[in-house]
């Protein structure tokens, strides 16, 4: 019996270390380790604004969606304002004829040479209007030759006016910021020079109608110091010889997005010769069942002395618990100099509700799903990977137990205390439990059944 009550001792010990340090183990930076006590009081950069304080880092300060359904686009436009952004763009994925839905097999179709259809129009008038109402620039963004079965010819006539009349009906709505992508495409001719030349002609037109229009263009090549290659090199000389002076470009970072510094923006800045945005790929899951919720970190404090904007890539479902990485991003960015991720992150959750246990449960989720940035690319699961590291042990049912349950007790707790919140959340964690439970099974031989 006393064997048995050290042993019981001991385990819950050691299982309640590895959920403790759960958060720590996924952050290479002791700084970032999710705080267990969370503040009482509001004291952001949102309070320092509406005091009075302007900001003193980016100057565009946004996001875009990632194959949002409008009514996604609607639910986040309040929040972009509360958190003192001024940039939205949509994913040129939500503008396809067939979007990439949730919970749907159905296969994209990119057919944008096709009319976008009225009630289509219509709720994007509506996003439109949202954005125009609450401050933030909306910029209205295709992409015509990613998963096309007719990708743009940007030499054709007949292409360019195919796909104007989109840039025309969102200019005709009030929409003054737009986005030509040529992008991630493979199998097709890959022109700096050509490109360059489709884009001036869309932004020369918008001007026509509103010399005020601006235009951010994603080029084929986006990330690195623009110098890896002697095609890399070739392109991005026309882009920074021809392209209009006043286009924006889109920047992914250095090749390795965690790490990239201020000289490498600068490398690449000066390389484009063009005005640069930052377009930062987290907390994007692309889709996968997992999440990412550590606060924006190991970004330098003099980045937007070096680059104009910063625009964060948002989860594809959970667009509601998104809100706490982006508030991060959009304290980083309102004033960088001040930004620590540690108290960035509890007053995200802070800020999420007022209410005491909520917060609790918020933080637990974020202790789970804490993570480097893009450890192990955009798909990487935290919760998974502590799984599969207690079963790699010896003696570790006992642990994957314990685990297991801790996990399970963080998803009753978020239903119990959002029960008509968090939807997509509560999915994406029942996904992650039912793969923990079939590893549970198959190395155990075992159902787990607690």
């Amino acid at each position: 019996m006393i064997f048995k009550i050290v042993f019981n001792y001991f385990r819950i010990l050691i299982v309640c270390s590895i959920i403790a340090i759960n958060s720590a183990f996924a952050n290479p930076d002791s700084l970032l380790t999710i705080p267990h006590v969370l503040p009482k009081l509001k004291n952001s950069f949102i309070e320092r604004a509406e005091k009075g304080e302007a900001p003193s880092g980016f100057k565009i300060r946004g996001m875009k969606g990632w194959s949002w359904t409008p009514e996604q686009y609607l639910a986040e436009i309040p929040i972009l304002a509360k958190y003192k952004m001024n940039f939205l763009m949509n994913c040129y994925l939500s503008m396809f004829s067939q979007p990439l839905m949730a919970n749907s097999d159905v296969k994209v179709k990119n057919e944008w040479w096709l009319p976008i259809p009225e009630s289509k129009k219509r709720i994007y008038e509506k996003i439109f209007k949202e954005c125009r109402d609450r401050g933030i620039n909306f910029c209205f963004a295709l992409n015509p030759q990613l998963f096309s079965t007719r990708p743009l010819d940007p030499t054709s006539n007949k292409d360019f006016e195919d796909i104007y009349k989109h840039y025309e009906w969102a200019q005709q709505n009030g929409v003054r910021w737009f986005s030509v992508s040529l992008d991630d495409v493979s199998g097709v001719k890959i022109s700096g020079e050509e490109h360059v030349q489709f884009v001036n002609k869309v932004i020369q037109r918008l001007r026509l109608k509103d010399p005020g229009a601006q235009m951010v263009f994603c080029p084929t090549f986006y990330w690195g110091n623009g110098k890896s290659s002697e095609t890399e090199i070739t392109y991005l000389t026309s882009v920074a010889k021809d392209l209009d002076p006043s286009v924006y470009l889109f920047w992914t970072g250095a090749y390795d997005n965690q790490n990239f510094s201020l000289k490498d923006a600068i490398a690449y800045t000066a390389m484009v010769k063009h005005k640069v945005i930052y377009w930062e790929n987290y907390p994007v899951n692309d889709g996968t069942p997992t999440l990412h919720l550590a606060p924006i970190h190991s970004r330098d404090k003099d980045l937007c002395n070096a680059l104009d904007g910063y625009m964060v890539n948002p989860f594809f479902r959970e667009n509601e618990i998104n809100r706490i990485p982006l508030f991060t991003a959009a304290d980083y960015t309102y004033a960088p100099k001040e930004y620590v991720p540690s108290s960035s992150i509890s007053q995200a959750i802070i800020h999420q509700t007022d209410n005491k246990e909520q917060q609790k449960v918020l933080l637990q989720l974020v202790e789970l799903y804490s993570s480097k940035i893009l450890e192990g690319g955009v798909g990487f699961n935290p919760v998974i990977n502590r799984f599969n590291q207690i079963i790699g042990n010896s003696y570790s049912e006992h642990f994957a137990d314990e685990y297991l349950l801790y996990v399970k007790k963080v998803r009753n707790n978020l239903q119990k205390q959002f029960p008509k919140q968090y939807m997509q959340t509560k999915k994406t964690i029942d996904k992650n439990i039912k793969t923990m439970e079939d590893s549970y099974l198959k190395r155990y031989g075992v159902q787990f059944l607690k």
